[in-house]
C-alpha cells in the first residue's frame, strides 16, 4: 500500500504554485528572488511606477478552477424533487429548460452603461400596447435590480393611468411639466420627481400617466418630453414608452428619437398588421430623408410580440402565416419574433396585475424582455462607443 493520501495531491498541487522558478535552492536566494522582482521597463511620465503588488499567481489556483463554473443546485423540475427528497445527498444538475430559463434571467438583469428606454409602438388601437407595456415593466422590474418607469407618451388621453393603481394620486404627466424647471436643479431628490408617478407595488415599477384632459396633453412638445425625459432619467433607468396612435405627434416622434429599443405589439389580423407596416415604412423614410439610420435600425433591430389577443376573434391560420410572412420580410432577419399566449389578466378593460398572470404567460414575457434588455444594451453601448470616439477626435 503506498503512502499517498487523499490530500497529497492537492498538496503537491499547492506546492508546484509556490515553486519560484529559476530560483536557487537557498532560502536566501528564494527570499532575494521574491523581495527583487524583476524591473519593469517604464515611460515617461510614469518613471516611478513599481511592479504590480499583487500577481495573482497564488490565489489563480484556486479562482481559475472549474470548481466556480459549478451551477447552482436544480430549483425546477423533477431534479428538484429528487435534490429536496433526499435532502441534498443526491443533487442532479439543472435540466437544460431550467439553464435556459437562467440564461434568460440573466440577460434581463444585465447592467446598462447609461439610462435606456423601450418604446411599444402600435398605431391600431386595442392593439395590447398598454398591456404589453405593463407585462414588459413589471418583467423588468421583479427580475432585475432596474428602477422601472413606465410613462404614457400619449398626446391623447392615454390607457396607463387606468389600466394601472392611482395609489390615491391623481397627478399627471402635465403636473410633473408644470414643477419642471424647478426639478431640473442639481438639488432635486428621488422623492421629488416620485411624488408624480403612481407606484406599482408588487409589480415593481412606476406609472407617469398622461392626463385625462387632452387639451392639457398638447403641452407635451418635442422639447418639453426630452426635457421630461432627462429629468426622470436621473432617477429610472429604465423608461417604458406607452405610445399613442398618431405617429406624427411631436411627443411620438421625440421618444423615437430617444428609443433605445423598440417593441411592436401585433395580433396576427389585418387591421393589426397593416398598421405596423406602416409604422415601418414611416420610420424607414425618416432615415432616407434625414440621412440619421437611427429610425431604420430601429426597424432592424425591432422585437415583434405576437400575441392571440382576445378570444373573440379569430383568423385562418394560412392568413396568419401570410401576415406574419409580410412583417418578416419588411424588418429583415436581425429582428426578433417572440409569441405570448392567451393571458386573461392582460384581457380586461379594468385594472392590470400582472401577479395574477400565468405562469405560462411569466415564462413568456421573460423571453420579451430578455430580447428587449439586449437590444437596448447593444444600442447603449454603441452610442456610448460613438460619444467617446466623437469626443476623442
Amino acid at each position: 500500500m503506498g503512502t499517498e493520501w487523499p490530500g497529497d495531491e492537492r498538496k503537491k498541487a499547492k506546492a508546484d504554485v509556490l515553486t519560484v522558478p529559476n530560483a536557487s535552492d537557498k532560502p536566501e536566494a528564494s527570499l532575494q528572488f521574491l523581495n527583487k522582482p524583476e524591473p519593469v521597463e517604464l515611460t515617461a511620465p510614469e518613471q516611478t511606477r513599481t511592479a504590480p503588488l499583487v500577481t495573482g499567481t497564488l490565489s489563480s489556483a484556486i479562482t481559475g478552477s472549474d470548481a466556480l463554473e459549478t451551477p447552482l443546485p436544480a430549483e425546477e423540475g423533477w431534479q428538484r424533487k429528487i435534490r429536496t427528497w433526499t435532502g441534498g445527498m443526491i443533487s442532479p444538475k439543472p435540466g437544460p429548460q431550467e439553464l435556459a430559463r437562467r440564461a434568460t434571467l440573466a440577460s434581463i438583469r444585465r447592467v446598462y452603461p447609461r439610462p435606456v428606454t423601450v418604446t411599444v409602438a402600435q398605431p391600431a388601437g386595442g392593439s395590447g400596447k398598454t398591456s404589453i407595456s405593463v407585462a414588459l415593466a413589471s418583467t423588468i422590474g421583479n427580475t432585475a435590480d432596474h428602477v422601472v418607469l413606465a410613462m404614457d407618451n400619449n398626446e391623447t388621453m392615454g390607457t396607463l393611468g387606468v389600466r394601472t393603481r392611482s395609489n390615491g394620486s391623481k397627478l399627471t404627466i402635465i403636473d410633473l411639466l408644470d414643477a419642471l424647471e424647478e426639478l431640473k436643479n442639481e438639488r432635486t431628490r428621488s422623492g421629488d420627481v416620485q411624488y408624480f408617478t403612481r407606484p406599482q407595488g408588487d409589480n415593481r415599477f412606476a406609472v407617469l400617466a398622461s392626463d385625462e384632459d387632452p387639451d392639457r396633453m398638447q403641452m407635451l412638445t418635442r422639447e418639453t418630453f426630452n426635457e421630461l425625459l432627462e429629468v426622470v432619467q436621473r432617477f429610472w433607468n429604465v423608461i417604458v414608452l406607452d405610445t399613442g396612435n398618431n405617429t406624427r405627434a411631436e411627443n411620438w416622434l421625440a421618444g423615437i428619437e430617444r428609443t433605445d429599443q423598440l417593441v411592436f405589439p401585433v395580433e396576427m389580423n389585418d387591421k393589426s398588421v397593416v398598421s405596423v407596416l406602416r409604422t415601418i415604412e414611416q420610420l424607414q423614410a425618416m432615415s432616407q430623408l434625414s440621412g440619421n439610420e437611427h429610425y431604420a435600425a430601429l426597424c432592424r433591430h425591432a422585437v415583434v410580440v405576437t400575441s392571440p389577443g382576445s378570444h373573440r376573434r379569430s383568423v385562418a391560420p394560412e392568413r396568419r402565416k401570410e401576415l406574419r410572412t409580410m412583417l418578416e420580410q419588411a424588418l429583415g432577419e436581425e429582428a426578433t419574433f417572440l409569441s405570448v399566449p392567451y393571458e386573461p389578466a392582460l384581457d380586461t378593460n379594468g385594472l392590470i396585475d400582472w401577479q395574477l398572470a400565468t405562469d405560462e404567460s411569466v415564462r413568456a414575457f421573460e423571453k420579451v424582455a430578455a430580447a428587449v434588455s439586449e437590444g437596448m444594451h447593444r444600442a447603449a453601448v454603441r452610442a456610448e462607443s460613438t460619444k467617446r470616439t466623437t469626443k476623442a477626435n
